[in-house]
């Protein structure tokens, strides 16, 4: 695409959704073919009216999670692990108490297919950030270790494809794994923790240098800052941040636009063969069905997660993933067949981010 109709159409596009949208900030980034844009428009910290910059960082929340399947297909992509691999043999010190737990397989976690619940409580207010806090959370919490199973993990459910349930729980487990597995790399020089491991195979090969799971370490000068929608519908700060480490593999991406248009180009170049991620078969084995996601009929792949969205008559396959926190929304989408990736972030609680991104993804489509 011309770079000047796209920054065109796209600066439109923005000054509409601010136009429409109550947000103290909004940042939206499109890179198709050779072409990319950054837009931001509002605050980064709206109670002192700073503007937002382009290159200013959002806590990116479940869009971690891209990130923690990713590490795990480069330790499978190793040999280093197999998705078929159970729970309680990579883990053997876990023991929780329903034991239905021990038919959990890899795959299961990823595909949120596993049987476990969810948080209940994020503690973000604890503040964790010592190096401990994610073996901790996974092996001696109540949360982790009490956790009631919904079902057996292999039973064939009634209807093909009907067992899902988001867990974030099953997330901060793949972390545990991804850091104890660690040293079975081929370049291993000694085990690393999991914001580590993503650092070095994820992080820096994809050119992402604004980007971090240790979100405790930034200087919060350029950091968004959260917030929500008071009762009286003002926007008000959210009291706590920076997040607590212990959910780091489910939460705690901090990342920029750019940064995050560098990860799906990554994503897009790998999986024809000539990236720095995964190995193009990676990408068959992960962008493949393997639960229908009850509350909107999207599709859940191997961390994945896959929908269809239609322009002017024609039907496209989009892979990507949300994130949902206190204070910020994310909404990160690409779509192969048009080479293109789109971002949109919001430092508010509730922030129609994915609604944006289908109406953005629309917009520059229709414009191909």
């Amino acid at each position: 695409m011309n770079k000047e109709r796209l920054s065109n159409n796209c600066n439109a596009f923005l000054d509409e959704v601010m136009n429409l949208n109550d947000l103290p900030g909004l940042a939206i980034g499109v890179s198709v073919g050779g072409a990319d844009f950054i837009g931001v428009r509002g605050y980064r910290d709206y109670s002192e009216r700073v503007p937002l910059q382009k290159d200013d960082v959002f806590h990116c929340a479940s869009v971690s999670k891209l990130f923690t399947s990713s590490a795990i297909m480069k330790l499978a992509e190793a040999g280093a692990l197999h998705l078929e691999d159970r729970l309680c043999e990579l883990l053997p010190e876990l023991h929780i108490a329903d034991k239905r737990f021990e038919d959990i397989r890899l795959w299961n976690m990823l595909t949120h297919t596993s049987g476990l619940g969810d948080v209940s409580d994020y503690h973000w207010y604890d503040r964790e950030t010592d190096a401990d806090s994610l073996r901790r959370y996974v092996y001696e919490s109540e949360e982790v270790l009490n956790q009631p199973m919904l079902w057996a993990p292999q039973e064939s459910p009634a209807e093909e494809n009907s067992r899902f349930r988001y867990s974030n729980i099953a997330y901060e487990i793949l972390g545990q794994i991804v850091a104890e597995c660690s040293g079975r790399m081929p370049d291993a020089k000694g085990s690393l923790s999991y914001e580590n491991f993503v650092g070095r195979y994820l992080l820096m090969p994809a050119g992402m240098e604004d980007s971090t799971m240790k979100t405790f370490e930034r200087n919060l000068n350029n950091v968004a800052q959260p917030y929500e929608k008071k009762p009286d519908r003002s926007i008000g700060p959210v009291e706590y941040y920076p997040y607590t480490r212990q959910h780091a593999p489910s939460s705690t991406l901090t990342s920029t636009a750019g940064d995050l248009l560098r990860w799906g180009r990554a994503h897009l170049t790998s999986a024809r063969g000539d990236g720095p991620l995964l190995k193009p078969g990676t990408y068959q084995t992960i962008w493949c069905d393997y639960a229908t996601v009850p509350n909107n009929g999207e599709k859940m792949g191997i961390g994945w997660f896959m929908r269809e969205q239609e322009v002017a008559g024609k039907s496209y396959q989009l892979y990507g993933h949300e994130g949902t926190d206190d204070g910020f929304r994310a909404s990160f989408w690409m779509c192969s067949a048009l080479d293109m990736v789109t971002v949109v972030l919001s430092n508010l609680s509730g922030a129609p981010v994915k609604r944006i991104n289908k109406k953005l993804f629309h917009v520059v489509a229709e414009s191909e």
